[in-house]
């Protein structure tokens, strides 16, 4: 009789397009579609760290379906060093959630990946206290300060592993589901830009093409239509999930044959 191969899900950043992920883990819950590996990059690494944590895509809905603009602006804290916010609130909400949890503890093993500030290494956390690492893969510069781990000081993964795939088959992983969060990037169209809005664009544009580049490394490619929703837009959580059900669907067929 065959082995089934290990299954290694890469869930990739995109700020709040990344809520799209709880909707492709309703339907590989739903299907009972087996994950041995996890790996995220900024919003994929809180997403799968909490899944990894809780196994509970249901609770995960349940938290994005209830934020309104009262629990946005509660998790701001503003800075003038190094960032605009000092994320201490946001870390917090994520510690509400995952307690003292170490990588050790999880259900499912998950690697995060951020990107050292002054080298531009990706660097693949896998030990050590979980909030610390997800905050470090969720630094975007001049939005949040450096995060201080192992000696590095480490912003947002997004900047060099949009799609951490590779380090999935490092894991283990036989077979590979990644969720490209960029894939949708060009639906996006406007004549005239903020200047916020241009820098957010110019970056996405950066990480669009680094996903591109990895995602031919996956054995099933989920890529919500995802691209009108703007990274702040957290709540709009609900269209992000339903687009990620929709897109997990779609290549649902392709997913069952790899087990």
């Amino acid at each position: 009789m065959k082995k089934q191969p290990k299954i290694g899900l890469a869930l990739g950043s995109g700020a709040a397009r990344g809520l799209s992920h709880i909707g492709v883990l309703k339907v590989l819950e739903r299907n009972s579609i087996p994950i041995d590996y996890i790996s995220g990059s900024s919003i994929g690494a809180v997403i799968g760290a909490l899944y990894s944590v809780t196994r509970n895509v249901g609770q995960m809905e349940k938290i994005v379906n209830s934020a309104d603009w009262k629990l946005f602006l509660s998790l701001l804290d503003p800075s003038l060093s190094q960032g605009l916010l000092r994320g201490k609130k946001i870390r917090k909400f994520i510690f509400d959630f995952l307690g003292t949890a170490d990588f050790k503890d999880l259900k499912i093993p998950i690697v995060i990946a951020a990107t050292d500030l002054n080298t531009g290494e990706t660097i693949y956390l896998e030990n050590g206290d979980l909030c610390d690492a997800i905050m470090a893969s969720c630094a975007i510069p001049l939005i949040f300060q450096p995060i201080k781990l192992g000696g590095r000081a480490l912003v947002d993964g997004g900047l060099s592993a949009p799609l951490p795939i590779k380090v999935l088959k490092n894991m283990g992983a036989g077979k590979i589901i990644a969720v490209n969060l960029d894939g949708d990037f060009f639906t996006r169209r406007k004549e005239k830009f903020s200047v916020g809005e241009l820098a957010w664009q110019s970056i996405n544009l950066l990480r669009y093409h680094l996903a591109e580049r990895d995602a031919v490394e996956a054995d099933v490619l989920v890529v919500p239509e995802v691209g009108d929703i703007w990274g702040h837009e957290f709540l709009n959580g609900k269209k992000a999930i339903a687009a990620g059900e929709k897109a997990a669907q779609k290549v649902l067929p392709g997913i069952k044959k790899l087990i």
